[in-house]
């Protein structure tokens, strides 16, 4: 088996966990530390952005609890038909608070950025390329944790409140880009089910069948 044969298979065989085991040993910490340096390559040297890893136990359940409140305030203002879903959604958006490590991707925002390179010129239409490496940064971090025969799951419910985050991380105005919670996993969970490649994939150069 070739390595991209692997690598397609180490792909298709990453689950999303949510329930964990004990503490990642210093063998595991050691290597997932160095997956993120392999990470750094795609960083350019002028990013300011940076990636957070987060151990400490305490800092995790304030961070759940931090989300927790937050997103319960913030989806009160839901119409009564979709706010019977706030509590799931708030319960998918804090179970890192179980997670022995929790990687996180900052960046400063487009119009920010842009500002710094063009004397102060704030277009916040403009997109910014830290966007992505964050995000190439964070699927490096699940694929070579799978790799290592972690678990690793992305969270999205978090980012609806950045600056909370920006707040309880002791972070400049920044926006979190990426969160995913590494760990011994406790849980085999079945495959979930796809889209077909012609669900999610339109070929504009072929001719239009008739």
């Amino acid at each position: 088996m070739s390595d991209y044969d692997q690598l397609l298979e180490l792909i298709r065989s990453r689950r999303s966990i949510r329930q964990f085991q004990t503490a990642l040993s210093v063998g595991k910490r050691l290597r997932v530390c160095s997956k993120l340096r392999a990470g750094r390559r795609r960083t350019i040297t002028a990013s300011p952005g940076r990636f957070l890893v987060i151990e400490d136990k305490q800092q995790i359940d304030q961070l759940a609890e931090i989300v927790r409140l937050g997103l319960s305030e913030k989806l009160k203002s839901l119409p009564e038909a979709a706010a019977t879903y706030a509590g799931e959604f708030t319960h998918y958006a804090t179970f890192f608070s179980n997670a022995p490590m929790l990687f996180g991707g900052v960046a400063q925002a487009a119009g920010q950025r842009v500002g710094t390179a063009f004397g102060r010129t704030q277009k916040s239409g403009l997109v910014s390329g830290e966007t992505f490496e964050r995000g190439h940064g964070g699927a490096k971090s699940i694929t070579g944790g799978t790799g290592l025969g972690l678990g690793t799951c992305v969270l999205t419910g978090p980012l609806l409140i950045q600056d909370a985050l920006a707040g309880a991380l002791d972070l400049p105005p920044v926006t979190t880009t990426c969160l995913v919670v590494l760990g011994h996993p406790a849980e085999s969970p079945a495959p979930p089910r796809r889209k077909t490649v012609e669900q999610i994939v339109e070929f504009r150069n072929n001719p239009r069948r008739t």
